[in-house]
């Protein structure tokens, strides 16, 4: 209940803030850039996302291909519904990490071993991300920009470095050992608790950190698809009338998205990408308008590709309960 109500209350916390930077620029001034973009441009930037994606999918996938194969094209669709709920629903940012486990668990993929995978996927994500951020740092102090504001940045960058020491030492020295025998003494007291099995998880986490082409495959993928992402921001400023070029939008891509890392609690980092967006473009010239228009057409992506997603899953959700009441009733029925 009070994780519920935490989650809420950042919800509204971070609406707000979006609402009161685009009132604080003026309502009319991003309107009128993204009437400029048009729906043709905001569906072109929003269909190129999926070429990152996909890369991204592939690296999610690498990791598994020693233990457990399958096609491309359905770690592509589990992403999509991963960044969806993640994105889209009132949860935190690694709520969608947890739902594309369970998904995995469907086809087949032990519910420790989809766990694992997505813990070790997450942290090489992470990661990639870091040194995609020095490739955009260093491009912008190469373009002698506002120093007051580089400093911030590498600020910024010097505090999430023992955050990603810290994770990678929990992975290897037992926090989630620590974490079965919790839920374990928990199914002692409570049912449902049952159903959450994470047996094994340290023991397949450290296995899979073994598997040096699937991390170093894993590793690759994520970068591409990092650098790839930031033609979506390319596109979206040619339609806008701000083109710029693609150091410019790897500059924005890197930094921007390094800033809406920091409120990964709020769902959907309401705000803080925008705080994030206007920070950056402002040091590549770019107005505090165009800024958020650019960030409220990667919004607007959002809804495109999550909405259909998440009525996917809620599909396959829902179909899996039918069967499991069928196969009960049937069950019943013999007795």
């Amino acid at each position: 209940m009070k994780t519920k109500l935490g989650l809420g209350l950042a919800t509204l916390a971070g609406l707000f803030l979006l609402i009161a930077l685009i009132a604080y620029h003026g309502f009319g001034g991003v309107a009128r850039v993204l009437v400029t973009a048009g729906w043709l441009g905001i569906l072109a930037a929003s269909l190129y996302h999926i070429v990152p994606l996909v890369f991204s999918a592939l690296a999610w996938r690498s990791l598994l291909n020693s233990s457990w194969g399958s096609s491309p094209i359905l770690f592509v669709w589990v992403r999509l519904v991963r960044e969806a709920v993640s994105n889209l629903l009132p949860v935190a940012q690694i709520g969608g990490e947890v739902v594309g486990a369970r998904i995995l668990t469907f086809h087949g993929v032990r519910n420790g071993v989809a766990g694992a995978s997505v813990v070790v996927d997450l942290t090489i994500e992470v990661t990639t991300q870091f040194l995609f951020t020095l490739i955009g740092l260093g491009f912008l102090v190469l373009g002698h920009h506002d120093a007051g504001a580089i400093d911030w940045l590498i600020t910024g960058l010097a505090v999430m470095v023992p955050v990603l020491l810290a994770f990678f030492a929990a992975q290897h020295w037992g926090l989630f050992k620590l974490l079965e025998d919790l839920l374990e003494r928990m199914a002692d007291k409570w049912a449902w608790v049952k159903d959450v099995s994470v047996a094994g998880l340290h023991d397949t986490i450290k296995a899979l950190y073994r598997d040096r082409r699937g991390i170093i495959e894993g590793g690759c993928f994520h970068m591409f698809s990092w650098i790839l992402g930031s033609g979506e921001i390319w596109i979206a400023l040619q339609f806008m009338g701000d083109p710029v070029n693609f150091r410019e939008a790897l500059i924005l891509e890197s930094l921007a998205q390094a800033v809406r890392s920091v409120g990964f609690i709020i769902p959907g980092a309401l705000g803080v990408q925008e705080g994030g967006f206007i920070l950056v473009g402002g040091l590549l010239g770019l107005t505090p308008e165009v800024s958020l228009a650019l960030s409220l057409v990667k919004r607007v992506r959002d809804l495109l590709l999550g909405i259909p997603s998440l009525a996917g899953w809620h599909f396959l959700e829902g179909r899996r309960m039918w069967l499991r009441l069928q196969h009960q009733a049937r069950r019943a029925g013999k007795r």
